[in-house]
């Protein structure tokens, strides 16, 4: 349980993600520079708060000139927009664990998102998908070239 404002300890942390490539292949890869603050406590829900961002400039699938083609205008455009940032706006508990409901802002978008979650001596684990398309990443490629949905797993140590 954390009951006051932790930061991440982005040495411990990962957010790692998959997506579709023509339909077949599962590209996977990682986002490793990140920062924010977390307040969590079960018994105090409606205090918590998530305040995370994300930098892409840090995008490692593991294929150099596929990497920098994500960094590029035709997806991240990371000079331009450098942070992916969520805000929360509320969690709740439920069955399976908790959920945080807040804002994703990347590529001068925002939309609300929902990511179920659980806590464990301090690691806080997640995993949703969203849709591409929705932040216009990539979208000059179609969903058979390059998939719309977007897994994403984080696992989030605070110190």
């Amino acid at each position: 349980m954390v009951s006051n404002s932790s930061t991440i300890d982005t040495l411990n942390s990962k957010v790692s993600f998959e997506v579709k490539k023509l339909g077949i292949l599962t590209i996977k890869g990682t986002i490793s520079d990140f920062t924010g603050d977390v307040s969590f406590d079960k018994d105090a829900l409606e205090l918590g708060n998530f305040n995370v961002c994300i930098s892409p400039i840090t995008i490692d699938t593991g294929n150099t000139k596929r990497d920098e083609h994500l960094k590029s205008k035709d997806f991240f455009h990371v000079n331009e927009h450098p942070k992916i940032c969520f805000q929360s706006t509320s969690l709740k508990s439920d069955k399976s664990g908790y959920r945080v409901i807040g804002n994703l802002s990347m590529l001068g978008i925002t939309n609300e998102i929902n990511i179920p979650f659980s806590v464990s001596d301090g690691i806080f684990s997640g995993e949703f998908s969203l849709n591409r398309l929705e932040y216009s990443l990539g979208k000059k490629f179609p969903a058979f070239i390059v998939g719309k949905t977007i897994s994403i797993s984080i696992n989030c140590a605070i110190k």
